[in-house]
Order: C-alpha cells, then sequence, then structure tokens
C-alpha cells in the first residue's frame, strides 16, 4: 500500500537525518575547542568572542572522540539495564509465564486473568511467528503495554512482553489481542534495539555540551574571582547565553526527526497489528485506552485541586496510588471521574487521620460528614471554573468538551463498540472538525511535533485510510464538497494518493 511504503520511507529518512546532523554536531564538538587563552596547538584561530578564543583542530582528538563514544555506548548500556533491572524488579511488575522459581508470584485471585493473558499472548505470537520469552503483567491502574528485545538475533533474542493489569481489565480479549499484537510488531522491527542506537550519540552530545557549559562557567568564574574583570565575565555570561541558544536549537531541530521516526514506528506497528486482528477492533482498544487514560488524568487533575484547597503542595505518590485504588478499574467516564472525586479524595483524607491519630469513626457517621461536604466541594469547583472562564487564564471543562469529539456519540446501540457503520460516522466527524481532538488531555498536554508518540486522532485516521481507503477517499470528497477546505493540507493530499 502507498501509505505503508511511505511510512517505512519516512522513518528511514527521518532516522538517517537525525544520526546525520548528530554525527555534525558530534564532529563539530570534537573539533572546535574554546578557552581563555589562544589555542597555540591549533593551526586555525577563528576569532575571539566574547572573551573566549574559539579555534578549529581537525582530527586531532579523533582517536580520543572515538573512545569516548564507546565509552558512552557502554554508560547508556549501563543506564538501560539499570533502568530495566528497577522496572522489573518493582513488587508490582509480576511474571507469568514461565512462572519465575523465587521472586513475586501472582495471587491466587490473579489465576483467572494471569491465565487469559498467557493464552492471549501465545495465541497473537503465534499467528505473529514471534516467539516470547517472558510475559509479564505490571499491577497499575494506567492502561499501558510495552515490549522489550535489545537483541534481535535468532536464538539470542528474548523478547519480554509487559500488560498493565488495567490493560486487561478494560479492554475484551479481542482488543487486549490488538495491544499485544501491536508490541510483537515493535519486536518484530527490533524498535527496542533502534532506539538504543539512537540514544547513544545523544547521550554523547549531551555529555560534550555539558563540558562546553562547565569551560563557560569556569571562565566567569575566573573572570569575576582572580583577574577581577568584570568586563570579562559580562562578555563571558553573554557567551554562555548565545552558546545555550545555539545547542537549544540545534538539539530541537535534530529530535524532532528523531521524534518522527518513531511516530513512523508507531504507524508500522499499528499497521501489523490491525492487520492481525482486523483495524475495527484496534481502533476500538486505542479509544477505550485513550479513554481510560483520560479518565484518570481528569480524576488526578480533581485530586490535585481538592489538595491545593488546604493550601498543600501536590498530593504524594503514595496518597494518589491509594486515590487509584480506591477509583472503579473500568470506569470510562471523565464525568464521573469528576463527580466522585471529592468523595474518593475525602475517604482517603479521613482514612489517613484515623489511622495517624488512632481515631475511630462510626462508619454510618462518616458517610454522613462526607455526604454533607461533597456537594459543597463540587460547588466550589463550578465556581473557580467559572472564575477561570471569565479570567481565560484555563480551559475548563466544558471548553475542553467544546474542542474533542466524544466517540460515545456515535455509539448508537450503546455496546461501547464502535460498529463499521458507527466508525464511518465517527471518522466523517474527526475529518469535518480537523482542530478537534478525541480526548481533552491531548488539547492540555505537548503538541505532537515535541512527542516521540502520535495523538489518538492521528493514529485512528491513519489505521482507517490504509485500511479502508476507498471508503475513506468517498468521505474526504463528501467532506470537500460540503466545506471546501476544511481537512488540513496533509490529509488532502494522502486522501489523494491512497
Amino acid at each position: 500500500m502507498v501509505s505503508i511504503r511511505r511510512i517505512r520511507i519516512n522513518r528511514f529518512l527521518n532516522a538517517t537525518i537525525f544520526f546525520l546532523l548528530t554525527l555534525l554536531q558530534m564532529i563539530i564538538v570534537s573539533w572546535i575547542h574554546i578557552s581563555q587563552i589562544p589555542d597555540e596547538g591549533s593551526k586555525f584561530t577563528f576569532a575571539k568572542v566574547l572573551g573566549f578564543y574559539i579555534s578549529i583542530n581537525p582530527f586531532s582528538e579523533l582517536l580520543f572522540t572515538a573512545v569516548l563514544v564507546i565509552l558512552t555506548g557502554g554508560l547508556q548500556i549501563l543506564m538501560l539495564a539499570f533502568l530495566v533491572n528497577v522496572v522489573f524488579s518493582n513488587k508490582n511488575m509480576i511474571q507469568i509465564y514461565p512462572l519465575p522459581k523465587k521472586g513475586i508470584a501472582h495471587l491466587p485471585e490473579e489465576e483467572q486473568l494471569v491465565n487469559k493473558t498467557i493464552n492471549i499472548v501465545s495465541k497473537v505470537s503465534t499467528r505473529a511467528k514471534i516467539k516470547v520469552k517472558k510475559i509479564f503483567v505490571y499491577r497499575k491502574t494506567v492502561p499501558n503495554a510495552f515490549s522489550l528485545d535489545l537483541i534481535p538475533i535468532p536464538f539470542l533474542r528474548r523478547p519480554y512482553i509487559v500488560l498493565n493489569t488495567n490493560v486487561l481489565e478494560i479492554l475484551n480479549d479481542n482488543e487486549i489481542e490488538a495491544v499485544v499484537a501491536h508490541e510483537l510488531a515493535h519486536v518484530k522491527h527490533g524498535d527496542s534495539l533502534f532506539r538504543l542506537i539512537l540514544s547513544i550519540p545523544r547521550l554523547f552530545l549531551n555529555l560534550a555540551y555539558l563540558f562546553i557549559y562547565l569551560q563557560v562557567l569556569t571562565g566567569i568564574q575566573n573572570a569575576l574571582f582572580e583577574t577581577f574583570n568584570p568586563i570579562y565575565a559580562i562578555e563571558r555570561t553573554l557567551f554562555l547565553g548565545l552558546i545555550y541558544l545555539i545547542i537549544a536549537v540545534l538539539t530541537k531541530i535534530t529530535v524532532r526527526f528523531l521524534y518522527s521516526a518513531n511516530r513512523q514506528a508507531e504507524f508500522l506497528s499499528d499497521y501489523f497489528a490491525a492487520k492481525l486482528v482486523g483495524s475495527g477492533i484496534l481502533i476500538n482498544s486505542l479509544i477505550h485506552l485513550g479513554q481510560r487514560s483520560e479518565t484518570m488524568q481528569i480524576l488526578s487533575r480533581e485530586i490535585e485541586w481538592l489538595n491545593s484547597l488546604a493550601g498543600e503542595k501536590k498530593p504524594s505518590a503514595d496518597f494518589m496510588r491509594s486515590i487509584n485504588h480506591r477509583f472503579p478499574r473500568t470506569q470510562l467516564n471523565e464525568d464521573v471521574a469528576r463527580e466522585i472525586a471529592p468523595r474518593i479524595f475525602l475517604e482517603e483524607k479521613l482514612h489517613r487521620l484515623m489511622t495517624a491519630y488512632g481515631l475511630t469513626i462510626d462508619q454510618e457517621y462518616k458517610d454522613q460528614l462526607i455526604s454533607q461536604a461533597v456537594p459543597t466541594l463540587l460547588e466550589k469547583r463550578s465556581n473557580f471554573f467559572a472564575s477561570m472562564n471569565e479570567s481565560k487564564t484555563m480551559l475548563t471543562p466544558s471548553e475542553l468538551k467544546e474542542k474533542t469529539i466524544d466517540w460515545r456519540v456515535f455509539d448508537s446501540d450503546e455496546s461501547q463498540f464502535l460498529e463499521a457503520n458507527e466508525l464511518d460516522q465517527f471518522i466523517i466527524t474527526l475529518l469535518s472538525h480537523p482542530q478537534k481532538m478525541v480526548f481533552e488531555h491531548e488539547l492540555l498536554h505537548t503538541p505532537e511535533k515535541d512527542s516521540d508518540h502520535p495523538n489518538f486522532r492521528t493514529r485512528i485516521l491513519q489505521i482507517y485510510r490504509i485500511f479502508h481507503p476507498d471508503n475513506y477517499r468517498k468521505l474526504v470528497n463528501q467532506i470537500l464538497n460540503q466545506q471546501s477546505g476544511t481537512l488540513p493540507v496533509e490529509e488532502q493530499r494522502e486522501s489523494d494518493t491512497d
């Protein structure tokens, strides 16, 4: 398909450009020398800029640079190994296949969930012709999954699949298969190794830039406390700002290509998963995962706001884990999260107060106290957002809803699953409103160009465009006939070429 071929080419080109730009920066950093005195060993001295001598020594430090790159690669691998060890030694990370000979095992009440997970992963991995060495479940209320396979060589590879328990709780079996297939696609494409290789030059540059900053700061310190030359100190401070600006711009440009390559990798994994389990199933799994993430993030923001009423700082991670544990594990409604957040918050606060001071409060009386407080808190929240609406300092829940497209509106039979005709209506609405997102949190987070993950809107449209090209062109033409120029340029262009 034209779209998939373009995605593969774009991934390769973006990764190549990132590597070349990074290599260019590594050469510049290795050649250029910044000092407080002229570099007598250099054949070329460009100039004295703001109190520093800038010179160039081509190839003089080539061996040193090569050794440093190798050491940086080793450091990156050690850091990754440490991170992997931290993650997989977490008490909530449970290995379910094969059963661990020592360490934490799953609880008896998790037996059914564990067996289902093993069966699904085995089924999908057999169809994908990828053997999974280990399967883990991660006890977390945030829906997520990831894979790890750093040595994609036959007989040596040891791919791991990790599924958060909340993924298994909110998705049906077919949708779980879609998530597993997506992660297996990352294994198939060697994405773990790909990211590791590209991260090594980034780490080298970060360390090299840090060394440059320290050199300049030393020069400023020297001007202030040794030579007592405030003019030089000011010049060198300006030089530091100039260096920082140049490095920041170069880094931002370079990283954009890396993020773009990573986004293309996500598209390729989506394609693999949709081909294996069906595009409709994958799209619905993305919708449900996004909706659960939306609900949990709104719950978190509500709790932070409630905590701020007493002038307290951001709630601790331990407190938030307790709140998340009390929140229904299969809840997919953000409005429900807003409404029940005060009750859960007060229940947890009272529980901690009673535990800390050895208090005993009758359950009926406690419920009565909470029931009296909840309406007041909800009213305060409503007044708070009303004031925010007047001052225009932040988007209110109603304004966020206006900027999103609620997929549940198209679920006419309330099955929590968009069938083919319902999905068509959802897609045409997305195409008709190019500025709207599917979820509120995508309006609040970093723009996609500064992220290595595409947003849900983009992923859903990409899948639909690839697997339903005739329908997609039909819908696009229908919209263009009704409202000329409403589609973004890239969506118009891709609809013409698919």
